[in-house]
């Protein structure tokens, strides 16, 4: 061995110890410069209710059908379907080994005939359509039946022989029709993770008797079977007995051992009211969290400037360097013993060391909103959570946490009661104090989409976000948002699809161009938003299983999913987005639709994927509903994004 190599192997610990050193110098500045990219949440006592986590019963999803799976180890597959209603029944066919499949329909009291062949002469329609959610769409084959009575429908599904297949399941048989009585199903927590226990429940009701919203009566003793099937994100699937109460709930418990996407198909069958035997089915998506975070009760606070307080809070279960979302409300408590509201306050942090085993997350309080209320002698957190930033799972919750030593400071106290946007943002970094010149209006795609936009005749001094047939999160949706129109001095945004959701939680999160925008007095425009979820997020995430996976499916886009991250998103952010809706021509001597593989799966209206009902944004400014206008190309209506005049109305108002 040389000399110089010996002083090579002498000196290369000490480069390495040099390397590893720069390398958390590194991290720790890249970290920094994130926990200043977010912005310090806080709202007014008024605003506490609306950021609370909703009742999870009220998030269920509505069937009027019932999905069959075709099993790939039978040649020959005969299923029963009771039909309760006349109107509009469909017959429809989801798998890639679609047109493949030999079909043999028996109506009720009939012989089996060929659906395919001798369909026309029984007055069946037979449509070729796609499903699905934007781009992540599947083909569909769609037989509408014109002429059909009550009773047990019989299909016949035939593989051919040499059919090569791939798991057990190759695809879904779905029966639909405009019953009234429809399957209503929830998760019953929002609070998911491993080793947690979690409820699934489902129960009938009559659609003429309740609204499109919220959790609709339930009719007790219709129910006379119900099971559920779910599937882990590792593929194994457990099927589980459904037990009925008193109020017609029918609902099982289960103990998740793993983490990731889970589905669950629930089956129901019984008897109308009418005594009309019925079968429905419903899909869920749930997302559960590896672990849970404790939130310990030895609080810190310490002075950050001459008006704000930086508050730590202990926490096991969580990673440094983690990213969650915080959420707290400030009570104030008097001299008796009482206690009253006075804030929230919240936003993104990461987690930072405090020990070995612990974590810390942290919250700015500026203490101007202490000042409001000058009886208070003391205060408190209360109802504090923490939430996954990618799929709002909640992590970890406290309901009381002592605040020592917070105080309005003195120059708080000289506040004035005019409530500012640095009270409710907290301060603009450095870097974005000048004001914007030259802004552009970002035109933003949805999920899994391709150029929605198109030619974009009727926009000007615009650009346009491009992420191609891609699924990402609302967080990863906004950061790339963000990172995008990082070169331009200021931007608006017009938004179709999930780009809306994705666009409203870059402006209420981080600092990016959207605060800087002018002119205008439209800062965030969308159009075909699922601001609180689809219904065909659930099914995607089943059809996924067998036709592969495509774009994935996205917890964001869900009922639950979506009304989770709405609780964190104050009514000042909301007051930015001005929404429109749309849906199909509706005339009075057809059957309408926009799409018709999708249409079972919605409610009316509904623009193909989104219902206006769920469309809605509490606190946002709706400009109204438009007829004649589909979710995407390709539906019985035109696309959206290609009504002239919305666009160029939107291209005046908006702010750049």
């Amino acid at each position: 061995m040389s000399n110089s190599f010996r002083k090579y192997i002498r000196i290369l610990p000490v480069f390495l110890l040099i390397f590893l050193f720069s390398l958390m110098i590194s991290a720790q500045k890249i970290r920094n410069a994130s926990q200043n990219d977010f912005k310090n949440l806080a709202g007014t006592v008024e605003e506490i209710p609306s950021m609370r986590l909703p009742n999870p019963a009220t998030l269920g999803t509505r069937s009027k059908s019932a999905m069959f799976p075709i099993d790939s180890r039978a040649d020959l597959q005969e299923i029963e379907i009771p039909v309760d209603s006349t109107e509009n029944f469909r017959l429809m066919i989801l798998s890639p080994n679609g047109k493949s499949l030999n079909l043999r329909v028996a109506l009720p009291k009939e012989d089996f005939f060929d659906l395919r062949t001798e369909g026309f002469a029984r007055m069946v329609r037979q449509t070729d359509t796609t499903y699905g959610l934007d781009g992540n769409r599947f083909p569909a084959e769609v037989f509408s039946f014109d002429s059909i009575k009550t009773g047990v429908v019989r299909v016949q599904v035939e593989k051919p022989k040499g059919l090569v297949t791939s798991g057990e399941i190759i695809g879904y048989l779905v029966a639909s029709s405009d019953s009234p009585y429809r399957l209503y199903s929830y998760i019953n927590t929002l609070r998911t993770s491993v080793g947690r226990e979690i409820g699934i429940v489902s129960t009938l009701f009559n659609q003429k008797e309740n609204s499109e919203d919220g959790q609709p009566a339930s009719l007790a003793g219709n129910i006379r079977e119900a099971r559920v099937s779910i599937t882990a994100p590792n593929g194994e699937t457990l099927d589980f007995p459904m037990t009925g109460g008193e109020n017609g709930e029918f609902q099982t418990k289960f103990v998740p051992g793993v983490a990731g996407r889970f589905t669950a198909q629930i089956i129901s069958k019984g008897a109308t009211p009418d005594g009309a035997q019925f079968i429905r089915s419903s899909e869920l998506t749930f997302e559960v969290a590896p672990n849970r975070a404790e939130i310990k009760s030895n609080v810190r606070a310490a002075r950050v400037d001459d008006l704000r307080w930086r508050i730590d809070l202990p926490v096991s279960g969580l990673k440094a360097g983690e990213k969650v979302i915080v959420h707290a409300e400030i009570w104030g408590r008097d001299g008796d013993g009482n206690d009253f509201p006075v804030s929230w306050l919240g936003g993104m942090t990461l987690a930072e060391n405090l020990t070995k085993r612990e974590t810390s997350v942290s919250l700015t309080l500026d203490s101007r909103w202490l000042a409001q209320n000058s009886e208070a002698k003391s205060f408190v957190l209360k109802n504090v959570r923490l939430q996954n930033p990618d799929n709002s799972v909640v992590l970890g919750e406290a309901d009381s946490l002592a605040l020592p030593n917070i105080y309005p400071t003195e120059l708080a106290k000289s506040f004035a009661g005019i409530i500012t946007d640095e009270m409710r943002q907290g301060v603009r970094p450095a870097k974005m104090t000048n004001e914007a010149v030259g802004g552009k209006l970002m035109l933003v795609h949805g999920y899994c989409s391709g150029d929605a936009w198109g030619a974009a005749g009727q926009f000007t001094n615009y650009v346009k976000f491009l992420d191609l047939n891609k699924n990402r999160t609302h967080d990863e949706f906004a950061n790339l948002i963000r990172n995008f129109g990082a070169s331009l001095p200021s931007f608006g945004i017009v938004a179709h699809s999930q780009g809306g959701a994705a666009s409203l939680h870059l402006y209420t999160y981080y600092w990016s161009g959207l605060d800087y925008a002018t002119g205008g007095s439209r800062l965030i425009q969308s159009v075909g938003t699922p601001y609180r979820g689809t219904a065909l997020a659930g099914n995607l995430a089943l059809l996924g299983q067998i036709f592969g996976a495509g774009c994935g499916s996205n917890y964001d886009l869900t009922y639950n999913g979506a009304a989770a991250w709405l609780a964190n998103i104050p009514s000042w952010a909301k007051a930015k987005v001005f929404y429109h809706t749309t849906s199909f021509t509706d005339v009075w001597y057809r059957y309408d639709y926009c799409n018709l593989a999708t249409d079972p799966f919605l409610s009316d209206p509904d623009d193909g994927v989104v219902e206006r009902t769920y469309a809605q944004l509490s606190g946002g400014n709706n400009l109204g509903h438009k007829t004649g206008w589909c979710h995407t190309g390709g539906m019985r209506d035109p696309s959206q994004t290609t009504d002239a005049s919305r666009n160029s109305n939107m291209n005046a108002n908006a702010a750049r």
